[in-house]
């Protein structure tokens, strides 16, 4: 029995699950155990986070599911984050996310805070809306395709022919223009930055920043919001703080005045005594960041700033310019992030996912604000845990005694057993890193079940009476099965994933699903066929099997 068991072990297939395993528990009580944070449970199990958001007016009850259904469109962009959006009254909404997942409260409070509005323009001229934007072929840009767009990350998206043809008329002749990619542009509003922020960034291919006139950034950062419907001017504090500058009154008490959070007081005291709703913005993000132009109107562009929300502005190549509209009608959003090495690349992807949650979504119908971030109590969280717990381990341990009255043989009971634990343990180490709700927990025990189906579906094969093939043919046609079966299920999930906002709340058991499918096909079902072949033979064969591989 020891040169059996001696055997097993050395099967790549059976080492690769045991590595995986002993990675998922190492992950687990790495990060503190099961219950000490390990694992991340959600709002059902350990209370959550709530972020009321204001509407600027109440509005009917189409408005507010138009607005629940966008907002839930952005959360998704968090992927197996549990996030819940709901409706209270006509003019609030309820954004709640799980205690354990404090880190994403910050994300989700910077995409809510963006009302969506994605515009590009030309010369002054609108060339694309976000009406115009084609929702299901808006995916990230990676690899070399990222590299060849110059930022540290890329969305690429495509518009429908109204967008197409509104692009190639703004866009004849324009050669190497910028095209001006928002999301937010201010629209009835000022900008007002200083010369140390506006040259902050001027840094044009390693070229000192103090070779950039103030004029010429000046100039570069008007082009950037000239727009013939709504023009946004821009200012320096100096100018502002001119005594012979006649600042004019705000146009309504709606007109805000973008500016950076260290302004002086006197500036502040000056645009609120002309009527200004005053627009704070970090230093950081008050600092444009520039490139060389070919063409266009200035020898300077703006490439991104993220304080008027300018994503990109790639130059127009010739081959778009010539008034017909394109085969390919693709484009890319590409912009900088901030921070050095590891804190870049985070930041990079944070840029990435909001803006593609905002694109996804769409623009929100009303106007919002963002309320104080309140706790949720879940008073029977505890108790919750507790019988998915159980229920769990009590249908490891029915399938456990019918596998055994089916079976009457150790040597097939505890390695089904065995693997169906070592599958449950690393799907909650995969799910646990990001948040196990109830129906993720659903998933985990229907996932049971799927295993030991699977494992039954190759056990039955091998004992089959009256076949002529050996193991590893029967080995083989049962994994065709197991595939068929796989394949068939996750197809049936994809549905719960992409179907829209009305089904949310099954998205982790629809993706916890889905993995254990894949897991199951990859790695576990591979090792249970390697164990099996060893333990179990079919009747009238010899019961030392030659090595061989096992299925996929």
């Amino acid at each position: 029995m020891a040169n059996v068991i001696l055997e097993i072990l050395q099967e790549r297939r059976v080492m690769a699950l045991l590595f995986l395993l002993l990675l998922a528990v190492g992950w687990i009580f790495l990060h503190g155990g099961p219950f000490g944070g390990g694992l991340k449970f959600g709002i059902d199990f350990s209370g959550g986070l709530r972020v009321p958001v204001l509407l600027e007016q109440s509005v009917d009850p189409v408005t507010m599911d138009d607005m629940v259904r966008t907002i839930n469109a952005r959360a998704s962009a968090f992927a197996l984050t549990e996030v819940r959006v709901r409706p209270v009254g006509d003019s609030q909404i309820y954004v709640e996310v799980a205690k354990t997942n404090k880190e994403l409260l910050t994300d989700i409070l910077s995409i809510l805070s963006q009302q969506g509005v994605f515009t590009a323009t030309v010369d002054g001229q609108t060339a694309i809306e976000g009406s115009d934007v084609l929702t299901q072929r808006i995916y990230r840009v990676t690899g070399q395709q990222l590299s060849q767009s110059g930022g540290d990350w890329a969305i690429s998206f495509a518009v429908t022919a109204a967008g197409q043809n509104r692009f190639t008329a703004a866009a004849r002749g324009k050669t190497d223009y910028p095209i001006y990619m928002f999301v937010d542009r201010p629209s009835d509003a000022i900008v007002v930055i200083s010369k140390t922020d506006l040259l902050a960034q001027a840094n044009l291919n390693s070229v000192a920043a103090n070779t950039v006139r103030a004029d010429e950034a000046l100039k570069a950062t008007q082009e950037a919001l000239k727009l013939n419907a709504d023009p946004v001017p821009v200012y320096t504090e100096d100018q502002l703080l001119s005594p012979d500058f006649k600042l004019t009154y705000a146009k309504d008490n709606k007109t805000k005045a973008v500016i950076s959070s260290n302004a002086s007081a006197e500036l502040k005291a000056l645009l609120n005594k002309s009527g200004y709703i005053l627009s704070e913005r970090s230093p950081v993000d008050m600092q444009p960041h520039y490139r060389t132009s070919r063409g266009g109107l200035t020898s300077v562009v703006v490439d991104s700033w993220e304080a008027v929300g300018l994503k990109s502005a790639p130059g127009l190549s010739s081959d778009v310019t010539q008034g017909v509209p394109s085969a390919f009608n693709a484009y890319t959003i590409n912009g900088p992030a901030v921070g050095v090495g590891n804190a870049r690349v985070l930041d990079a992807d944070r840029r990435a996912r909001e803006t593609m949650g905002v694109l996804k979504g769409g623009a929100l119908p009303v106007q919002i604000s963002v309320g104080q971030v309140q706790e949720v109590q879940a008073p029977l969280g505890a108790e919750f845990l507790r019988l998915s717990l159980i229920g769990a381990v009590f249908a490891m341990a029915c399938i456990s005694l019918l596998v055994a009255l089916r079976y009457r043989t150790i040597k097939v009971v505890l390695p089904i057993v065995f693997i169906s634990v070592s599958e449950v343990i690393i799907l909650l180490a995969i799910i646990g890193s990001f948040s196990i709700d109830l129906a993720a927990m659903a998933g985990i025990i229907c996932a049971i079940g799927v295993s030991v189906d699977a494992q039954i579906v190759v056990t039955d094969e091998i004992l089959k009476k009256g076949a002529h093939e050996d193991t590893q043919e029967r080995l083989n046609k049962a994994f065709a099965i197991i595939m068929t079966n796989a394949l068939v299920a996750s197809v049936a999930m994809l549905p719960l994933l992409f179907a829209g906002s009305n089904l949310i709340s099954v998205i982790g058991f629809a993706t916890t699903t889905i993995l254990g499918y894949i897991m199951g096909v990859a790695i576990t079902r591979p090792a249970y066929g390697a164990i099996v072949r060893h333990l179990v033979h079919a009747p009238g064969e010899n019961a030392s099997p030659a090595p061989a591989k096992t299925g996929l």
